[in-house]
């Protein structure tokens, strides 16, 4: 597209236009693409062996999530990526520094070393943004709040409301009120500040963006729900692109 598109409609346009398979899976994303959706490979707790025998709580819904979601970034933004533009980074790696926007999948299962605590801190500090997606219930979001206070022992992960500037920060949203994709419990948008007032990350809580992601993908997602999720997610990376 050649301008910047910002209505539901267009973006349903583009959900509607979307191909069934948005990438090759052993395909290269250009070499001149200005955004890399990097996703994290962490350290597990020992539970995550046992609830999560058919994939690793990581690596839920890629790579079709990322797919789907680079593909609509693409049309409805003037970021310049491609469906295939994704990556799995470690997260005890110096490489999570190439990366200004990082994605953590069911942080309820992450479990963080001493190595693993230096890197994010170095990370957040440098300025770097971080997702936390696809979790549910209060033991998990026990464990992250505990993984957090190892990173930042005096910051607070404190829930956030639609006044926050990172819902109006490319699309202008309504309302935080979202049907959950699993189950009853209320969906809840958290944060962290840094020094300045800027999050330095932002967390779904009883939510699940990947896998509204991968559904869209595979074409099985409610149009609404998917487009209010990319609306969230497009306004996450802007957010972390411009604080």
């Amino acid at each position: 597209m050649k301008r910047l598109v910002v209505g539901l409609g267009s973006l349903l346009v583009a959900v509607l236009s979307m191909g069934p398979a948005a990438a090759s899976l052993d395909s290269e994303a250009p070499d001149d693409v200005e955004f890399i959706f990097a996703r994290i490979r962490y350290h597990m707790t020992e539970d995550a062996f046992w609830e999560q025998r058919r994939e690793l709580p990581w690596h839920h819904d890629h790579p079709l999530s990322e797919e789907a979601y680079l593909t609509i970034l693409k049309e409805v933004s003037q970021v310049h990526t491609a469906p295939n533009a994704y990556q799995i980074v470690d997260i005890d790696s110096p490489d999570i520094f190439k990366f200004p926007y990082l994605y953590i999948c069911e942080p309820g299962f992450m479990d963080l070393n001493e190595k693993d605590t230096k890197n994010l801190r170095e990370y957040l500090e440098r300025g770097g943004f971080i997702f936390f997606d696809d979790f549910r219930g209060q033991r998990h979001l026990q464990n992250l709040l505990y993984q957090m206070k190892k990173v930042f022992p005096n910051r607070n992960l404190v829930p956030l409301t639609l006044r926050h500037t990172i819902f109006d920060t490319f699309y202008k949203m309504e309302s935080l009120d979202m049907r959950p994709p699993y189950g009853n419990a209320p969906v809840e948008f958290w944060g962290m500040e840094n020094d300045n007032g800027s999050l330095m990350m932002v967390v779904n809580y009883n939510n699940d963006f990947g896998e509204l992601w991968q559904w869209l993908d595979e074409g099985t997602a409610s149009l609404q729900d998917a487009a209010e999720s990319l609306k969230f997610g497009t306004n996450y990376l802007m957010y972390a692109f411009t604080h």
